[in-house]
């Protein structure tokens, strides 16, 4: 019996955390809006950016807390259609040794998080995992202990798995992105024939950084497509980041 797999489209976005003007919120809503994405990972999504994207799209269930506790601190959430997924678990942890309680690494900027989700997709009853994260923007080697804490805890999941995040990164130089991309984990435009690959960070500016990934685990998607978004809306870039946007279609 061939069994077909519905595909997922899975979006990552750092919607910058200043500059939350009503013109800039309505150009990251219609970015969002027009990728229409199963699972969205935000980062640097702070209290009111989280209010607002909760009460824009209510057909999504919102996951995770802030990096300070609570309604504290930047969200690295991660947004599901609620009519597609069961959240069976989720949790956001600190990319620490010690990543229950408030913590952070040495030399960090600032404390930073991951969320992590385990769904149900009604669709093609499947169980996976999603995680997003938000690595610093500081040292090389505060993001690849980063990575590693966040690479413990992949290796203890048994389930397909995306991971999408701002790593503050550049691909294929950093050792944070060779290491993160040697094991189960691949970068989604690596891995399709489909691939946009234009720079995912521009700050408002001429900067053309990839910094911004979607990884998969390699044996449980083939991944159909990834694109950087760069449209503009009314003019003007919604972010100081591109979203990332790929489709996968879990392996049967």
């Amino acid at each position: 019996m061939v069994i077909y797999m519905k595909s997922l489209k899975i979006m990552s976005f750092n919607l910058w955390c200043g500059g939350i003007t009503t013109d800039r919120t309505a150009r990251v809503f219609s970015a969002i809006s027009e990728c229409d994405p199963d699972i969205l990972g935000v980062q640097e999504a702070t209290p009111l950016w989280m209010q607002l994207l909760r009460t824009q799209f209510p057909a999504y269930t919102a996951i995770g807390f802030g990096r300070e506790g609570g309604d504290k601190g930047e969200y690295s959430a991660i947004f599901v259609k609620s009519s597609r997924f069961d959240v069976l678990e989720e949790g956001t942890r600190w990319l620490t040794k010690t990543p229950e309680v408030f913590s952070y690494v040495e030399e960090s900027l600032c404390p930073r998080v991951y969320t992590y989700a385990k769904l149900y997709d009604k669709e093609n009853d499947r169980t996976l995992y999603h995680i997003n994260t938000h690595l610093d923007h500081g040292v090389e080697n505060v993001r690849l202990l980063q990575a590693h804490y966040l690479d413990d805890f992949i290796k203890t999941l048994t389930l397909p798995v995306t991971v999408t995040g701002d790593f503050n990164c550049e691909e294929g130089t950093s050792p944070t992105y060779r290491f993160f991309t040697s094991g189960v984990i691949g970068d989604a435009k690596m891995l399709t024939g489909d691939a946009d690959r234009k720079p995912t960070f521009h700050g408002f500016s001429d900067l053309k950084l990839i910094i911004d990934f979607c990884f998969v685990k390699r044996d449980a998607y083939t991944v159909e497509r990834y694109r950087v978004i760069d449209t503009l809306y009314d003019g003007a870039h919604p972010s100081d980041h591109n979203p990332v946007l790929v489709t996968v279609t879990p392996n049967a």
